[in-house]
């Protein structure tokens, strides 16, 4: 007996994580587990949709950057790989959130937690590693590092999971010729948007804040407050590579030099993740001066704002300046380092 859902869900592979258990209880005659399984994804599913928006870390002109970045260093340096993603891509064939193209999947992920609460639960913890801002434990900040199940699917893996062990096992399926296609794309899905994350210094440090979207910042001559996290995450991307994603991932290739290329690649997800966590320490959070009141950012319509009043820090030109700079260099090292990722797995 084959349980079929009724929902529309891109990506079969998430949608089956949990029909699949429920479709084993069927076929293992445990009817009970079944009808329990059911209502507790029902409770779930219901309380998925009481929750606040959560920050998405690099918007998708971020995530497009990078991996259009990527896309144009494989096409020069190992076209053979990048022909190996692009048949991979179009073999997406349930997806109606995005395009297939690459710049696209690079923001399935994101998509995935903001249209499907089942997504948003199995997967949203996935896309941080909160390291303590005082005391940096990676075991801690990553659950206690579960490991998968034997014959588990790492889009089946433990909802309490962080980036840089989702980013080892997808990178795993990739490389292991076993794996299916069906998992093979959705391991490629999301590499393409968690490299781009691990390298968003906000999602790599735990302050209480919800990855900055309960701070407010005030831009030099600015007239209106903005979230520490659209500034980062929208505006300074905006600002240092313009609008256009493939254009920027164009200008960016074209001053990128071998030797940057070098020192960028290789190393760990881990050492992407602490790189990434200093940065937020030396940079992202070291503001001008100590916060000048409170703001309150008004509701989204449809939604509570989760955050009340919350700290204002007024930013000056050199603050600007570095966070200019940070964000240029995170884009690219993360462009390089997927590049990296996607040769040596997609051999």
């Amino acid at each position: 007996m084959q349980v079929v859902p009724s929902v529309e869900f891109p990506g079969l592979a998430i949608l089956m994580l949990a029909w699949r258990r429920l479709t084993a209880s069927i076929r293992s005659g445990i009817v009970m587990t079944l009808l329990r399984l059911s209502s507790a994804i029902l409770g779930l599913m219901a309380a998925a949709l009481l929750c606040p928006s959560e920050s998405r870390a690099w918007g998708a002109e971020g995530h497009k950057i990078i991996a259009l970045l990527a896309e144009r260093l494989l096409q020069t340096g190992d076209p053979p790989v990048a022909t190996k993603v692009g048949e991979l891509l179009a073999s997406d064939k349930s997806n109606s959130w995005t395009t297939a193209d690459i710049a696209g999947e690079a923001v399935w992920a994101d998509a995935l937690r903001e249209k499907s609460p089942e997504g948003r639960l199995a997967t949203s913890k996935w896309h941080s590693v909160k390291l303590d801002a005082d005391n940096p434990d990676l075991a801690k900040a990553c659950f206690g590092r579960p490991a998968l199940r034997e014959m588990m699917p790492a889009s089946h893996g433990p909802q309490e999971d962080c980036i840089v062990d989702k980013v080892e096992q997808f990178a795993k399926e990739l490389r292991d010729p076993s794996t299916s296609a069906t998992e093979r794309l959705m391991a490629l899905q999301f590499l393409l948007n968690l490299v781009g994350d691990l390298h968003d210094p906000l999602l790599t440090i735990e302050r209480a804040d919800q990855d900055g979207r309960c701070v407010a910042v005030l831009l030099p001559g600015g007239r209106a407050p903005v979230r520490l996290s659209v500034y980062w995450g929208d505006d300074l991307v905006a600002e240092a590579e313009g609008k256009n994603p493939a254009k920027a991932a164009e200008q960016i290739a074209a001053r990128l030099t071998a030797v940057d290329i070098r020192k960028w690649s290789g190393s760990t997800p881990e050492d992407w993740a602490r790189e990434s966590y200093e940065l937020a320490k030396s940079t992202v959070y070291r503001f001008p001066a100590e916060a000048g009141g409170t703001f309150s950012f008004p509701a989204r319509k449809g939604e509570a704002e989760s955050c009340g009043p919350v700290p204002l820090y007024r930013l000056d030109g050199a603050y600007r300046d570095r966070a200019l700079a940070a964000v240029r260099e995170q884009l690219v090292k993360a462009g390089v380092r997927l590049t990296y990722l996607l040769r040596e797995n997609l051999q």
